[in-house]
Protein backbone atom coordinates (compact mmCIF):
# COMPACT_ATOMS: atom_id res chain seq x y z
CA UNK A 1 0.00 0.00 0.00
CA UNK A 2 1.55 3.01 -1.36
CA UNK A 3 0.26 6.62 -1.10
CA UNK A 4 2.79 9.18 -2.61
CA UNK A 5 5.89 8.52 -4.96
CA UNK A 6 7.78 12.11 -5.04
CA UNK A 7 11.04 13.69 -4.27
CA UNK A 8 12.14 13.44 0.38
CA UNK A 9 12.19 17.01 0.21
CA UNK A 10 8.52 17.72 -0.35
CA UNK A 11 6.82 18.95 2.82
CA UNK A 12 4.27 16.30 3.44
CA UNK A 13 3.28 13.92 6.42
CA UNK A 14 5.90 11.40 6.70
CA UNK A 15 3.93 8.16 6.34
CA UNK A 16 2.41 9.28 3.14
CA UNK A 17 5.63 8.45 0.68
CA UNK A 18 8.57 7.18 -0.63
CA UNK A 19 11.21 9.07 -2.89
CA UNK A 20 11.41 8.02 -6.11
CA UNK A 21 14.85 6.19 -5.58
CA UNK A 22 13.28 4.43 -2.61
CA UNK A 23 10.82 3.04 -4.68
CA UNK A 24 13.01 2.30 -7.80
CA UNK A 25 14.59 -0.48 -5.22
CA UNK A 26 11.32 -1.81 -4.23
CA UNK A 27 10.57 -1.95 -7.56
CA UNK A 28 14.01 -4.46 -8.06
CA UNK A 29 13.51 -6.28 -4.84
CA UNK A 30 9.45 -6.91 -5.78
CA UNK A 31 10.65 -8.40 -9.38
CA UNK A 32 13.20 -10.59 -8.54
CA UNK A 33 11.00 -12.35 -5.57
CA UNK A 34 7.64 -11.57 -6.45
CA UNK A 35 4.97 -12.47 -9.94
CA UNK A 36 3.70 -8.92 -9.67
CA UNK A 37 -0.21 -8.57 -11.16
CA UNK A 38 -2.56 -6.21 -11.54
CA UNK A 39 -6.24 -6.45 -8.76
CA UNK A 40 -7.78 -7.03 -11.63
CA UNK A 41 -6.31 -10.47 -12.57
CA UNK A 42 -6.76 -11.49 -9.00
CA UNK A 43 -10.38 -10.82 -9.94
CA UNK A 44 -10.59 -12.17 -13.24
CA UNK A 45 -8.44 -15.19 -12.92
CA UNK A 46 -9.35 -16.04 -9.26
CA UNK A 47 -6.10 -15.22 -8.01
CA UNK A 48 -6.63 -15.96 -4.49
CA UNK A 49 -7.09 -19.83 -5.55
CA UNK A 50 -3.09 -19.82 -6.40
CA UNK A 51 -1.53 -17.40 -4.29
CA UNK A 52 1.65 -18.78 -5.42
CA UNK A 53 2.66 -19.38 -9.04
CA UNK A 54 6.33 -20.64 -10.32
CA UNK A 55 7.45 -20.85 -6.84
CA UNK A 56 7.02 -17.20 -6.16
CA UNK A 57 4.27 -15.33 -4.34
CA UNK A 58 1.88 -12.78 -5.79
CA UNK A 59 1.85 -9.34 -4.96
CA UNK A 60 0.19 -6.44 -6.08
CA UNK A 61 0.99 -2.81 -5.86
CA UNK A 62 -1.60 -0.67 -4.76
CA UNK A 63 -1.57 3.14 -4.51
CA UNK A 64 -4.46 5.18 -2.66
CA UNK A 65 -6.25 8.85 -3.52
CA UNK A 66 -4.73 9.17 -7.26
CA UNK A 67 -2.16 11.75 -6.69
CA UNK A 68 -0.77 13.74 -9.61
CA UNK A 69 2.84 12.52 -8.64
CA UNK A 70 1.89 9.22 -9.33
CA UNK A 71 2.17 10.26 -12.73
CA UNK A 72 5.10 12.44 -12.23
CA UNK A 73 7.53 10.13 -10.46
CA UNK A 74 6.18 6.19 -10.35
CA UNK A 75 4.22 5.50 -13.48
CA UNK A 76 8.23 6.29 -15.50
CA UNK A 77 9.17 3.92 -13.29
CA UNK A 78 7.02 1.49 -13.28
CA UNK A 79 7.08 1.49 -17.44
CA UNK A 80 11.07 1.36 -17.16
CA UNK A 81 10.43 -2.05 -15.15
CA UNK A 82 7.44 -3.47 -17.19
CA UNK A 83 5.28 -4.03 -13.64
CA UNK A 84 1.71 -3.40 -13.05
CA UNK A 85 -0.23 -1.17 -10.32
CA UNK A 86 -3.32 -0.42 -9.43
CA UNK A 87 -4.94 2.90 -8.56
CA UNK A 88 -7.69 3.77 -6.30
CA UNK A 89 -9.18 7.42 -7.12
CA UNK A 90 -11.48 9.52 -5.08
CA UNK A 91 -13.91 10.58 -8.08
CA UNK A 92 -14.46 14.16 -6.84
CA UNK A 93 -11.21 15.16 -6.74
CA UNK A 94 -9.72 14.00 -9.97
CA UNK A 95 -9.72 16.60 -12.90
CA UNK A 96 -10.13 19.13 -10.33
CA UNK A 97 -7.66 21.44 -8.22
CA UNK A 98 -9.33 20.27 -4.88
CA UNK A 99 -7.15 19.50 -2.13
CA UNK A 100 -7.57 16.99 0.68
CA UNK A 101 -8.35 18.70 4.24
CA UNK A 102 -4.73 17.47 5.20
CA UNK A 103 -3.23 19.16 2.36
CA UNK A 104 -5.07 21.92 2.75
CA UNK A 105 -3.64 22.22 6.87
CA UNK A 106 -0.08 21.50 5.48
CA UNK A 107 -0.55 24.11 3.19
CA UNK A 108 -2.00 26.69 5.93
CA UNK A 109 0.81 25.48 8.27
CA UNK A 110 3.90 26.00 5.91
CA UNK A 111 3.04 29.90 5.09
CA UNK A 112 1.34 31.11 7.96
CA UNK A 113 2.25 34.61 9.08
CA UNK A 114 1.43 36.73 12.03
CA UNK A 115 -1.56 35.48 13.61
CA UNK A 116 -4.86 37.53 14.03
CA UNK A 117 -7.38 35.26 16.45
CA UNK A 118 -9.50 38.33 16.44
CA UNK A 119 -11.26 37.79 13.42
CA UNK A 120 -12.65 34.73 14.17
CA UNK A 121 -16.16 35.51 15.72
CA UNK A 122 -17.42 31.60 15.92
CA UNK A 123 -16.39 30.46 19.16
CA UNK A 124 -16.27 26.60 18.61
CA UNK A 125 -14.07 27.76 15.95
CA UNK A 126 -11.85 30.06 17.63
CA UNK A 127 -11.53 27.37 20.08
CA UNK A 128 -9.90 25.40 18.18
CA UNK A 129 -7.89 27.62 16.18
CA UNK A 130 -6.54 28.61 19.62
CA UNK A 131 -5.15 25.36 19.92
CA UNK A 132 -3.51 24.81 16.19
CA UNK A 133 -1.69 28.48 16.10
CA UNK A 134 -0.58 27.15 20.25
CA UNK A 135 1.72 24.17 18.24
CA UNK A 136 5.02 23.96 18.64
CA UNK A 137 8.03 22.02 17.34
CA UNK A 138 9.51 20.52 14.09
CA UNK A 139 7.30 21.32 11.19
CA UNK A 140 6.18 17.27 10.70
CA UNK A 141 5.08 17.40 14.82
CA UNK A 142 2.89 20.20 14.05
CA UNK A 143 1.78 18.73 10.81
CA UNK A 144 0.53 15.49 12.58
CA UNK A 145 -0.59 16.47 15.75
CA UNK A 146 -2.63 19.31 13.98
CA UNK A 147 -4.39 16.45 12.03
CA UNK A 148 -4.87 13.88 14.49
CA UNK A 149 -6.47 16.73 16.72
CA UNK A 150 -8.47 17.49 13.41
CA UNK A 151 -9.52 14.17 13.16
CA UNK A 152 -12.11 14.50 15.98
CA UNK A 153 -14.32 16.74 14.29
CA UNK A 154 -16.56 16.56 11.44
CA UNK A 155 -15.77 17.49 8.20
CA UNK A 156 -17.93 20.48 8.16
CA UNK A 157 -15.93 21.64 11.26
CA UNK A 158 -12.71 20.80 9.96
CA UNK A 159 -14.00 23.15 6.24
CA UNK A 160 -14.74 25.87 8.68
CA UNK A 161 -11.83 25.73 10.98
CA UNK A 162 -9.64 25.87 7.08
CA UNK A 163 -11.25 28.66 5.98
CA UNK A 164 -10.50 30.33 9.70
CA UNK A 165 -6.84 29.44 9.67
CA UNK A 166 -7.02 31.02 6.35
CA UNK A 167 -7.77 33.95 7.34
CA UNK A 168 -6.26 34.77 10.98
CA UNK A 169 -2.79 33.13 9.17
CA UNK A 170 -3.05 35.32 6.28
CA UNK A 171 -2.88 32.63 3.27
CA UNK A 172 -4.40 32.31 0.44
CA UNK A 173 -5.54 28.60 0.05
CA UNK A 174 -6.00 29.10 -3.64
CA UNK A 175 -2.57 29.25 -4.07
CA UNK A 176 -2.32 25.70 -4.07
CA UNK A 177 -0.82 23.58 -6.73
CA UNK A 178 -2.85 20.53 -8.17
CA UNK A 179 -2.74 17.74 -6.33
CA UNK A 180 -4.71 14.80 -8.45
CA UNK A 181 -4.63 13.15 -11.52
CA UNK A 182 -6.40 14.35 -14.24
CA UNK A 183 -8.49 12.24 -16.56
CA UNK A 184 -5.98 12.44 -19.82
CA UNK A 185 -3.20 11.16 -17.72
CA UNK A 186 -5.70 8.08 -16.61
CA UNK A 187 -6.16 7.89 -20.25
CA UNK A 188 -2.64 7.22 -20.80
CA UNK A 189 -2.05 5.25 -18.15
CA UNK A 190 -4.82 2.88 -18.60
CA UNK A 191 -3.24 2.77 -22.41
CA UNK A 192 0.29 1.73 -21.10
CA UNK A 193 -1.00 -1.64 -20.57
CA UNK A 194 0.15 -1.45 -17.01
CA UNK A 195 -2.08 0.47 -14.62
CA UNK A 196 -5.89 -0.53 -13.78
CA UNK A 197 -7.98 1.84 -11.26
CA UNK A 198 -10.44 1.27 -8.43
CA UNK A 199 -13.19 3.17 -6.21
CA UNK A 200 -11.90 5.49 -3.71
CA UNK A 201 -15.59 6.86 -2.66
CA UNK A 202 -16.33 10.16 -4.22
CA UNK A 203 -15.51 12.83 -1.53
CA UNK A 204 -12.46 10.57 0.02
CA UNK A 205 -14.96 10.69 3.83
CA UNK A 206 -14.45 8.11 6.15
CA UNK A 207 -17.35 5.80 5.66
CA UNK A 208 -17.77 4.71 9.42
CA UNK A 209 -18.41 8.27 10.38
CA UNK A 210 -21.79 8.35 7.71
CA UNK A 211 -25.12 6.72 7.37
CA UNK A 212 -26.22 4.38 5.34
CA UNK A 213 -27.95 6.69 2.75
CA UNK A 214 -24.72 8.63 2.35
CA UNK A 215 -22.67 5.59 2.10
CA UNK A 216 -24.91 4.25 -0.37
CA UNK A 217 -24.29 7.42 -2.10
CA UNK A 218 -20.56 7.39 -2.41
CA UNK A 219 -20.26 3.78 -3.47
CA UNK A 220 -22.92 4.21 -6.32
CA UNK A 221 -21.76 7.69 -7.65
CA UNK A 222 -18.29 6.79 -7.54
CA UNK A 223 -18.61 3.65 -9.78
CA UNK A 224 -21.14 5.43 -12.17
CA UNK A 225 -18.60 7.95 -12.68
CA UNK A 226 -15.97 5.60 -13.60
CA UNK A 227 -17.71 3.45 -15.62
CA UNK A 228 -18.51 6.55 -17.23
CA UNK A 229 -15.30 7.44 -18.16
CA UNK A 230 -14.44 3.97 -18.88
CA UNK A 231 -11.39 3.25 -16.61
CA UNK A 232 -12.14 0.02 -16.47
CA UNK A 233 -14.60 -2.84 -17.52
CA UNK A 234 -17.63 -4.13 -15.39
CA UNK A 235 -16.41 -7.23 -14.57
CA UNK A 236 -13.52 -5.81 -12.49
CA UNK A 237 -14.38 -2.93 -10.17
CA UNK A 238 -12.15 -2.57 -6.98
CA UNK A 239 -12.91 -0.87 -3.65
CA UNK A 240 -10.60 0.68 -1.37
CA UNK A 241 -12.01 1.75 2.36
CA UNK A 242 -10.87 5.44 2.95
CA UNK A 243 -8.37 6.01 5.94
CA UNK A 244 -8.73 1.79 6.23
CA UNK A 245 -12.19 1.86 8.42
CA UNK A 246 -15.47 -0.15 7.76
CA UNK A 247 -17.89 -2.51 8.90
CA UNK A 248 -19.30 -6.05 8.23
CA UNK A 249 -21.88 -4.26 6.99
CA UNK A 250 -20.08 -1.81 4.77
CA UNK A 251 -18.19 -4.00 3.47
CA UNK A 252 -21.61 -6.02 2.57
CA UNK A 253 -22.43 -2.32 1.09
CA UNK A 254 -19.63 -2.47 -1.17
CA UNK A 255 -20.13 -6.27 -2.64
CA UNK A 256 -23.91 -5.17 -2.99
CA UNK A 257 -23.29 -2.13 -4.79
CA UNK A 258 -20.93 -4.11 -7.23
CA UNK A 259 -17.58 -4.30 -6.74
CA UNK A 260 -15.74 -7.88 -7.16
CA UNK A 261 -13.63 -6.60 -4.24
CA UNK A 262 -12.25 -4.06 -1.51
CA UNK A 263 -8.71 -3.75 0.39
CA UNK A 264 -8.07 -1.98 3.70
CA UNK A 265 -5.38 -1.24 5.81
CA UNK A 266 -5.09 -3.69 7.57
CA UNK A 267 -1.31 -5.19 7.56
CA UNK A 268 -0.73 -8.65 6.83
CA UNK A 269 -0.52 -11.28 3.45
CA UNK A 270 -3.27 -13.19 2.19
CA UNK A 271 -3.95 -16.55 1.47
CA UNK A 272 -6.58 -18.45 -0.39
CA UNK A 273 -9.04 -18.69 2.16
CA UNK A 274 -9.84 -14.71 2.48
CA UNK A 275 -12.64 -12.90 1.94
CA UNK A 276 -12.05 -10.74 -1.05
CA UNK A 277 -13.96 -7.13 0.41
CA UNK A 278 -11.43 -6.88 3.74
CA UNK A 279 -7.87 -7.81 2.03
CA UNK A 280 -5.00 -6.79 4.19
CA UNK A 281 -1.95 -4.33 2.62
CA UNK A 282 0.94 -3.80 3.77
CA UNK A 283 1.82 -0.11 4.27
CA UNK A 284 4.74 1.23 2.60
CA UNK A 285 6.33 4.51 3.40
CA UNK A 286 10.02 6.19 3.44
CA UNK A 287 11.01 6.16 6.78
CA UNK A 288 10.88 2.29 7.69
CA UNK A 289 11.47 1.23 3.55
CA UNK A 290 14.22 3.27 2.71
CA UNK A 291 16.95 0.18 2.66
CA UNK A 292 16.17 -3.19 0.84
CA UNK A 293 17.06 -4.26 4.32
CA UNK A 294 14.10 -2.23 5.59
CA UNK A 295 11.95 -3.38 3.01
CA UNK A 296 12.20 -6.59 3.17
CA UNK A 297 11.84 -6.73 6.72
CA UNK A 298 8.30 -4.92 6.45
CA UNK A 299 7.51 -7.12 3.43
CA UNK A 300 7.82 -10.17 5.45
CA UNK A 301 6.55 -8.55 8.60
CA UNK A 302 9.07 -8.02 11.29
CA UNK A 303 8.78 -4.50 11.27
Amino acid sequence: MYHRVVPADKLIQVGMYVSPATFESHLVFLKKYFNIITLNCLVEKNGLDRIVKNGKPLCILTFDDGWKDFYDYAFPLLVKYQQPATIFLPTEFIGTRKQFWTDAFAYLLLHRQATALEKLSDPDILTIAEYLDSLRGSFDNQLETGIEYLKGYPLSTIEKVLVGLSEIWHVDLDGQDRNFLNWAEIDEMIESGLISFGSHTVSHQILTTLDNLRIKKELIDSRKKLLKKNVFANSCISFCYPNGNYTKEIADMVRLTGYQLAVTTRKGWNHADADKFTLKRIGIHEDMTSTTALFACRVAGLI
